[in-house]
């Protein structure tokens, strides 16, 4: 019996402990793809999007097309999955600085210095502004209030800037489109752009105001409660305030682990106490009636950490009311930190394989 009792912490020491694997020949990594490489089979294809960890996905329903936004560039995909169109962020300022373009979040605008681009139209190009008023702050706030109402009554779009302002950001500009045009207007100087409730608002007395224009819808992982934009860490974040959350999704695809294989040890700060394994992971993402086989990496606690494994995959689609046979699912995978990183991470589409 001790020789029994013995042998079993053994063998659970070397299970919680150390990098050693005890597989007894179940699930190996041989000839098992990464994901360098787009995966296909008969019927599907999973195609690498962009290499960015933080990213926000977008549905337009209008359009049927999709966008990913990340910090220095906007990439359009239509609805075969196929990347159509790709905006640079990068840009000078004014004064000659570099700098970044403004992806109005939800949107398909971007905002530059000098214009705005509309990621809607088949050729997107730069709409230049054709009117900037307000710019010297000359407005008194009566007269500004009536020219903002007659704007915002008159205009198919308004959007509200936050930071490319000609003074340094004393007042913030407002964007206006009419009948294809777009005009500034800076905003009086004791009236703020704010963000409240998943909306850019300005407040005049005791109003508050929204922006305007055809939103985009957020995809969404409905087994990890997350949603394809920048916060997309489970269900950690509030969500109550977006539009989303009262709509309904069909998750397309799913995911399970095969199996895991340790390769790294990580210990307690100080310590020789061990708390997590890196290692690689065997992953079957099954769409409808096919299913790929492909390893990333992945934790899994160790020594007194129940933890499962985590492979850091999310699985988003678009809600279900917009959802057609021919409906894109796309692929997060998004392994949090330098230990034991993958290159592979990024954003990849899934679709139907047409070639």
């Amino acid at each position: 019996m001790f020789l029994i009792i013995t042998l079993f912490f053994f063998v659970l020491f070397i299970i919680r402990c150390t990098t050693v694997n005890l597989n007894f020949g179940v699930f190996t990594h041989t000839n098992i793809p990464d994901l360098s490489l787009p995966l296909e089979n008969g019927s599907y294809k999973i195609e690498k999007i962009t290499n960015t960890i933080w990213c926000e996905i977008v549905y337009d329903p209008a359009n049927n097309f999709y966008l990913t936004a990340e910090e220095k560039k906007v990439i359009k995909i239509n609805s075969e999955g196929k990347a159509v169109f790709e905006l640079n962020l990068m840009e000078k300022s004014p004064n000659n600085m570099p700098d970044n373009m403004d992806y109005y979040n939800s949107s398909h605008y971007v905002i530059s210095w000098s214009g705005i681009y509309d990621l809607s139209k088949e050729k997107p190009y730069l709409e230049k502004f054709n009117t900037l008023l307000n710019e010297d702050e000359g407005m008194n706030k009566e007269d500004w209030i009536k020219q903002f109402n007659d704007l915002y009554a008159s205009s198919e779009v308004v959007l509200f800037g936050y930071r490319k302002s000609n003074n340094g950001g004393k007042t913030n500009p407002l964007y206006f489109k009419k009948q294809g045009k777009w005009t500034i207007l800076y905003t009086h100087k004791n009236i703020h752009v704010n963000s409240d409730e998943g909306h850019v608002k300005i407040r005049i007395g005791d109003n508050y105001i929204k922006d305007k224009f055809d939103r985009l819808y957020l995809l969404k992982d409905v087994k990890r409660k997350a949603y394809s934009n920048y916060l997309n860490v489970d269900d950690q974040f509030d969500n109550s305030n977006l539009a989303e959350n009262q709509m309904l999704y069909n998750q397309q695809t799913s995911i399970e682990t095969l199996s895991f294989k340790k390769e790294q040890l990580q210990e307690a700060p100080y310590t020789i106490i061990p708390v997590l394994f890196g290692g690689t992971v065997i992953n079957k993402l099954v769409i409808k009636n096919s299913h790929f086989t492909f390893k990333t990496k992945a934790t899994k606690g160790a020594g007194f950490n129940n933890e499962k494994v985590k492979n850091y995959i999310y699985l988003f689609d678009i809600p279900t009311k917009f959802q057609d046979k021919n409906a894109l699912s796309f692929m997060y995978y998004k392994y949090p930190t330098n230990w034991n990183s993958d290159e592979n991470q990024g954003v990849y589409v899934i679709k139907k394989n047409t070639e």
